[in-house]
């Protein structure tokens, strides 16, 4: 793997990769994707550590570029490592939606057999990559996968349909991988394989999304609460300091296989936090600090100071138009939170707004400044080019009710 450069602050995002192919049914249909490591814009990926390999595959896959733009609703495929699949990296993953595959290097003892069929119970699917022959060993192992991936190319012509059927009546289905031709799709087909996938079809996608990393500080900070079984309100604060972990809480939720956050829109930190739950938030802080020793930025990003600004300056005049309703305030403060946060990923508001699980008003503040949040966000804006009209248009609010948010850093105002 190559060094990556050391990042001083959040603006200075890196660009996030994980290519993509696709793998199709015998029509010829997509069902999902494999994800595949990458460390750069290439085509081709250096693996020297395969659980570090995966840890940011999930990483990118989750905070980068998301799942739902990632797969767009089918089954991903990731390569797993024996130390992998036992680790608690996989909380953060939706298991309904993924398949582990069991690389060639495992060894495939009763230990691993037992996790995977643990795993399974969780709602994942397990598959075996790269399977030439039906060993004695592997054979064994069967009734722990779902799936079994044939290397397509390094099997003997006449020993294909033979394997296929041994598999197919142990109850799994088979993949034929490698497949580079039409000429192998239509053996692989024919001799019953249900799943295909190779350069026939697709070679892997490149996708890509810029990886901005909340500071070091908050994320321990976070950790420490978590580990000394703090409160949720007390968790909650340190995610108000920091907007970047926030966001990313919104999208580890957005994974949790709890609840499909899919269809249910996310309003509040809060909203966020009981979706993921405390667990899932602790493993993606400790995925963030393995991923990046020494890397995470230590100075504190101008914007991000300005989106926490932001923030507590709707939330308080959302108070101050709703004095009893918290959860408006809540929202605001969400909403506030996540309008800064686009520059930071170097996307337009549309792009990164549609991409987070939030609801629909919190969408239509974000993106064309619509509905009452977006009449909250027009006042903070306006406000911090020094235009206080903006604050009594806002539903005639009191401006030194809300100002306190800016008055400690008067950067903001310069804006």
């Amino acid at each position: 793997m190559t060094d990556k450069p050391d990042r001083e602050h959040a603006g200075d995002a890196a660009v996030a990769f994980v290519a993509r192919q696709p793998v199709v049914d015998q029509t010829g249909r997509m069902v999902a994707y494999e994800l595949l490591f990458r460390n750069g814009p290439v085509s081709f990926s250096c693996v020297t550590d395969d659980f570090r390999c995966t840890s940011e595959v999930i990483e990118h896959a989750i905070g980068a570029i998301g799942f739902e733009s990632l797969l767009g609703g089918l089954d991903g495929y990731i390569n797993c490592s024996a130390d992998f699949l036992f680790s608690n990296v996989l909380e953060l993953l939706p298991a309904d939606q993924i398949v582990l595959e069991v690389l060639e290097s495992c060894k495939l003892d009763d230990r691993l057999k037992k996790r995977c069929n643990d795993l399974r119970a969780a709602g994942f699917r397990i598959a075996l990559d790269d399977v030439r022959e039906l060993s004695p060993e592997i054979e064994a192992f069967l009734s722990a996968v779902d799936i079994v991936k044939l290397d397509w190319p390094a099997i003997d012509p006449a020993s294909r349909q033979p394997l296929v059927s041994r598999i197919r009546r142990a109850g799994k289905v088979v993949l034929a991988e490698k497949v580079d031709s039409r000429e192998e799709w239509l053996l692989a087909i024919g001799s019953g394989c249900t799943l295909v996938q190779g350069f026939y079809f697709s070679k892997p996608q490149l996708m890509q999304g810029r990886q901005a990393l909340p500071n070091p500080g908050t994320v321990l900070q976070v950790l420490d609460l978590l580990m000394n079984d703090a409160t949720d309100e007390e968790i909650i604060c340190a995610l108000n300091a920091a907007p970047l972990l926030a966001e990313q809480l919104l999208r580890v939720a957005n994974c949790s296989g709890r609840v499909r956050t899919r269809e249910t829109e996310i309003i509040s930190l809060h909203h966020a936090l009981a979706i993921a739950g405390t667990n899932r938030l602790f493993r993606w802080c400790s995925l963030l600090l393995y991923n990046h020793p020494g890397r995470l930025p230590t100075q504190c990003d101008p914007l991000v100071m300005l989106a926490k600004q932001r923030a507590k300056f709707m939330e308080r005049a959302a108070l101050a138009l709703n004095p009893r309703h918290f959860q408006f305030a809540q929202t605001a403060y969400l909403t506030g939170m996540l309008s800064l946060l686009h520059v930071l990923h170097g996307q337009d508001e549309l792009v990164f707004a549609s991409g987070l699980p939030v609801a629909l008003p919190i969408r239509e503040a974000l993106i064309d400044r619509g509905g009452e949040f977006g009449m909250l966000l027009l006042a903070a804006e306006k406000f911090e080019r020094g235009n206080n009209t903006g604050i009594s248009n806002a539903g005639n609010i009191d401006p030194l009710l809300v100002t306190g948010a800016y008055t400690d850093t008067p950067m903001a105002l310069a804006v």
